[in-house]
């Protein structure tokens, strides 16, 4: 991986709405999802006290409409279909690496 590509997919996960996004596609058995299907899985999976409180639905659903998935989308990890709100994962090995790398590095430092 190159410093570029390095500094672009740490820049894109650096956002714990946009990783979140990405760990629940990810997980999805079809790799697609809906905008709602993707706020109510938000929603459903929690926020702990270290998180705050959780998000407002709507405001949550506009940061992932305008911000969130068009920075995937730019990237190529999502394809995102403004009118139907559907989201469509595309695998990103260097992105998959650096959170696997992430996600590993807090496992090891955690008590």
């Amino acid at each position: 991986m190159t410093t570029d590509s390095l500094d672009a997919c740490l820049h894109l996960v650096a956002d714990r709405n946009r990783r979140r996004v990405i760990h629940h596609l990810r997980h999805e058995a079809t790799g697609t999802l809906t905008v709602d299907e993707l706020v109510d899985q938000f929603h459903s999976s929690g926020s702990d006290s270290k998180d705050g409180p959780p998000q407002d639905r709507e405001e949550l659903a506009i940061q992932l409409h305008h911000v969130h998935l068009p920075k995937l989308a730019e990237h190529g990890v999502v394809e995102f279909e403004h009118r139907s709100g559907a989201i469509r994962y595309h695998t990103d090995e260097q992105v998959e690496a650096v959170l696997d790398s992430l996600l590993e590095s807090v496992s090891v430092t955690t008590p």
